[in-house]
Order: structure tokens, then C-alpha cells, then sequence
């Protein structure tokens, strides 16, 4: 009764707050699609955000369809996150807090395994399927700017941005013996708008170019996965079980071709009065809902895990996206293809540990490095980090495993660019796990 009642909650919740934009000032997102989230939860950020080939019983893998096949409950996954970043550059610096939402996903297994075991038959199928609601992009930023320059004077310019993209997706994998494969399918939506203000204030007369960019995104997203076990060795109790194997994950999409609906604005005022008002102003363009063509990039990751149940787990990443492939006619932008790469490890001390519980915790460590897509200057942004993470769980009614998982990110983004941001970022997921669904009740 308290999940029935909590999930709607929850997702309410969410939607009363993602999709209000969080108060940030990140200068970057003037740029290219503006700061990008990766498909990941709490449990795997923990970990340097591997996915490709991450699977678990309790927990989902937003970003390989493949991993619903492991479900063994039904799982309900949100999150939040907080950051902390230090923006500087060569003539000044800026420190700021913000935070928001971060996801919402549920989750569940097509074949309950209580059915199984008191039909006493196991089935070499696993059906697993779910929602989520995530962010895919975000902008926001507030800039102001001085500059003196030949045969104009001085120039003061504003740029001011806001808005974002968020994707709703299903999710749905199966798997035969060893062998699982998933697809996911969405829809991408968010309105984002931009706006310069350039004022030469030595001319005469004074004037004044004012440019407004606002559009909404909308499209269909794809995404296919598949994981293979590698079985090196099973439980001498039961030999369906594995005790130790390699997972290989790949996961990856085309290019996204979308459509947007922009109100795009351009102005030039001449001639200042006594009130500072402008005249005179000149038309240069005015587009209403204009349709315009986006293109998003393909992408891919590889990943292996090696595991060796409830004691640990450690892997490795690669991927790329190709963001050459970027067209966006309403804000046209030169990105470049995005290389990254993680390893990390989940160690747990004694997973049915009785009296200790600190040695029923998942402790994770990782390290990444993400190039990202925008070019700036001539200086590519590259984003370094390491992750810190804890799984806690929790023991509720019914003898349901659940958890709270923190993850800590410190990294480094933009190195030598203009603008260099230290960041330090928390992110605090509930998962909530009950394996009642699809439970077939027998009455004698």
C-alpha cells in the first residue's frame, strides 16, 4: 500500500521540479546543445558512470536496454543532485552552488521468480521493461562583457540563456541463458531561448543589436544493447547460479534526425533619448514558428565487467559520440566527435553480513575522461574526474531490499580554456525494490 501510494508522489514531485529550471550560471551553454547529462543513475555514477555492460538484480541500467533482462524485482529509481563549481578565468572567478531532480525510472521483471519457485520451473527466458523520465540537456547563463575596440569605442555585450531538453523513454530487454539484448524508444521535448544584447556606446548615434533565438524540441529517440556473460565459474548449491563471469556490454543509436519550432528575432535601435530609450529601431528579421531541422549524434559504448558475486566488480568503458554529424539551424554550431572513457570497481566487504552492516555496503571507486563536443577559442573542453560511491540497503517490510546510493564527483572541465571549471558534485539515489508484481496468488 505505501508503494501504491508512493510512486505517483514521487513521480508528481519530479515533474513539478525538473522541469523548472535549476538557478545556474554555466557559461559553456551558450554553445552546442548546452551541458549534457549522461544516461546513468546514482549506483553506476558511483562507479566513473560505467553502464555498457552493467547489470544487477536490484538496480536499472537506464543507458543499455539489455540490463532490464536482469530484473529480479519490480525496482523504482529517483534521484537528486547537488554541485558545487569554481569557475575561473584570467581576469576573474566565480564560485556557485545549484542542484535539482535528476531522474526518474521504473522498472520490472516480466517472470517473477517467486512464480518460479513455487512452480518449482525455471525458464531459460528473462523479460524484463520500464520508464524513465531524464534530462538530456541543459542551458543557463548570465553573461555581461566590456570591451574596447578600434574605430567603435567601447562595446558592452549580454548573452542570457535558459531552458533544456528532457527525454521520456520505455525500456524493454530479454534474455536466453546467457545472452540478452534490449531497445529502448522516446520522445526528446524541452524549449530553450537565448538572447544577445551588443550596444556600441561610443558611436553616434548610440545604437544597439538585439538578438532573440527561442525554439522547442521534438522527436523520437532509439537506443539498442545487448550483454553477454562469459561464465567462469557457478555455485556448487545450485549450478543455474553463477559465482564468477565476464560481462561484455554494447550499446549505442544513429543520428537523430528532429524537428523544432523556432521564434527567432533580430533588431537594430539607433538613437538614444533622455530616458536611455532607443528609436528608431530597424527590422532584420522576425521568423514565427518557424520549422527548422536538428540532427543529434550517434553514439556508442563497450564495456566488460568482470564479477564475482556479492564480493565485487570491476570494469572498463569506451564510446564516442559523433557530434561532427551536429546540425542545428536554428543556432548553427561547429562540434567535433567525443571520446570518452572510465574504469571502476564496486568492492562489498560480506553482503549477508548479520552484525556489521558496514560490511554489507557497496563501496565504488572510479576515474573518467570525457571530451566534450564544444570547441571554444580554438580550445577543446576536456572533463576529468573520479568518483566516490556507497550503496546503502535497506531492509523494509516484507523483507525487501532497497538502497540509498550516494555518488561523489571532483573533476576538472575546460583545462586551459578561457574559462576553467573545478567542480565537486553529490548525487543521491532511492531505490525502492518490491518483487509482489506479477505475482500469481493461488486460493485453495
Amino acid at each position: 500500500m505505501l508503494k501504491q501510494q508512493l510512486v505517483p508522489f514521487l513521480f508528481f514531485l519530479f515533474l513539478g521540479t525538473a522541469f523548472g529550471q535549476a538557478k545556474f550560471n554555466a557559461p559553456y551553454t551558450r554553445y552546442g546543445m548546452g551541458d549534457l547529462f549522461p544516461s546513468q543513475l546514482a549506483v553506476q555514477t558511483g562507479r566513473a558512470g560505467l553502464t555498457a555492460a552493467y547489470n544487477d538484480p536490484f538496480h536499472l541500467n537506464l543507458a543499455n536496454p539489455a540490463s532490464f533482462a536482469a530484473l529480479r524485482t519490480s525496482t523504482l529509481e529517483t534521484g537528486l543532485y547537488g554541485e558545487y563549481s569554481q569557475y575561473k578565468s584570467n581576469t576573474s572567478s566565480l564560485n556557485q552552488w545549484n542542484g535539482n531532480l535528476s531522474y526518474f525510472a521504473l522498472g520490472f521483471t516480466l517472470l517473477n521468480p517467486i512464480n518460479e519457485a513455487l512452480e518449482r520451473k525455471r525458464s531459460n527466458w528473462r523479460h524484463g521493461m520500464g520508464f524513465s523520465l531524464t534530462p538530456y540537456s541543459s542551458v543557463g547563463y548570465n553573461i555581461e562583457t566590456l570591451d574596447t575596440l578600434p574605430e567603435l569605442g567601447i562595446v558592452r555585450s549580454k548573452f542570457e540563456g535558459k531552458g533544456g531538453t528532457h527525454k521520456l523513454v520505455w525500456h524493454a530487454g530479454s534474455k536466453y541463458k546467457n545472452t540478452a539484448f534490449g531497445v529502448s524508444a522516446g520522445y526528446i521535448f524541452g524549449r530553450s531561448r537565448y538572447e544577445n544584447t551588443t550596444t556600441f556606446l561610443d558611436s553616434l548615434p548610440t545604437f544597439q543589436n538585439n538578438f532573440f533565438d527561442e525554439y522547442k524540441v521534438g522527436g523520437l529517440v532509439w537506443n539498442l544493447g545487448f550483454q553477454q556473460d562469459i561464465v567462469l565459474e557457478r555455485l556448487e548449491a545450485d549450478r543455474s547460479i553463477p559465482k564468477r563471469w565476464f560481462t561484455l556490454g554494447l550499446t549505442g543509436h544513429g543520428a537523430y534526425n528532429l524537428t523544432t519550432s523556432a521564434d527567432i528575432v533580430r533588431l537594430r535601435s539607433r538613437g538614444r533619448q533622455q530616458s536611455g530609450a532607443y528609436t528608431d529601431a530597424d527590422t532584420l528579421l522576425i521568423a514565427t514558428g518557424a520549422q527548422r531541422e536538428l540532427v543529434l549524434p550517434a553514439s556508442w559504448s563497450l564495456g566488460l565487467d568482470y564479477v564475482v558475486l556479492d564480493k565485487w566488480r570491476i570494469g572498463a568503458q569506451v564510446g564516442m559520440d559523433t557530434w561532427s554529424q551536429y546540425l542545428n539551424e536554428v543556432r548553427p554550431a561547429q562540434l567535433r566527435n567525443a571520446f570518452h572513457a572510465a574504469a571502476g570497481v564496486e568492492i562489498i566487504p560480506d553482503a549477508y553480513s548479520y552484525n556489521k552492516y558496514t560490511n554489507r555496503i557497496r563501496y565504488n571507486f572510479g576515474a573518467y575522461y570525457r571530451q566534450d563536443p564544444r570547441v571554444v577559442a580554438g580550445k577543446n573542453l576536456d572533463d576529468v574526474g573520479i568518483t566516490l560511491g556507497f550503496g546503502f540497503p535497506l531492509i523494509l517490510p516484507r523483507q525487501q531490499t532497497s538502497f540509498i546510493n550516494l555518488a561523489f564527483e571532483a573533476g576538472r572541465f575546460g583545462m586551459q580554456s578561457p574559462i576553467e571549471e573545478t567542480y565537486i558534485r553529490l548525487t543521491m539515489g532511492f531505490t525502492l525494490n518490491d518483487n509482489s508484481w506479477f505475482f500469481k496468488r493461488r486460493f485453495e
